[in-house]
């Protein structure tokens, strides 16, 4: 069975409102999408608040600014997290992956003794340091990811990994 046609109609004039005024606040047609898709989510799920106190339209608005200010808001805080692998030495070789030749044996047993002493060095700080540290450093991971895996904020993940990253960095001095 198929919905009455108005219904049809009034959907995508619906949602072609809600693109209209998610585009006015990303200004990207992607994001717009995204946007629009949460805000129709969001609209949907809280239908029940709409009093009739103001115009439909006018509540749709407010739903949709909400959900286009959260898209912009989570933009802004994923674009400001530093890739771990940006992390660097002199050479511009990132720290943990830095790594001897195959035939250079001298060079194959320092790194192993300065992953070691990283290690050693991190375990040292406490035993909530080690998973935040290699999933950070060694696996690349961003902080939002490791804090959601974690079930921490993502303020503690950034506290430890500065920690466990300034201990490893002294480890290797």
């Amino acid at each position: 069975m198929h919905a009455p046609a108005n219904l049809d109609v009034d959907l995508d004039r619906t949602r072609a409102y809600v693109r209209s005024v998610a585009m006015k606040y990303v200004r990207n047609d992607q994001d717009a999408e995204d946007v629009t898709q949460d805000a129709m989510l969001l609209a949907h799920r809280y239908r029940e608040s709409f009093r009739g106190e103001s115009r439909f339209s006018t509540w749709l608005y407010r739903v949709t600014a909400t959900a286009a200010l959260m898209f912009l808001r989570r933009q802004r805080r994923l674009s400001r997290e530093i890739p771990a692998s940006g992390t660097t030495d002199e050479e511009g070789t990132p720290w943990l992956e830095r790594a001897a030749a195959p035939t250079d044996l001298r060079g194959e047993v320092i790194a192993r003794g300065e992953l070691h002493l990283v290690s050693e060095a991190v375990a040292k700080l406490g035993a909530k340091y080690p998973a935040v540290f290699w999933k950070r450093y060694g696996e690349g991971r961003t902080e939002t990811e490791i804090a959601r895996e974690l079930g921490l904020s993502v303020a503690a993940v950034k506290t430890r990994a500065f920690r466990a990253r300034q201990a490893a960095i002294a480890a290797t001095r």
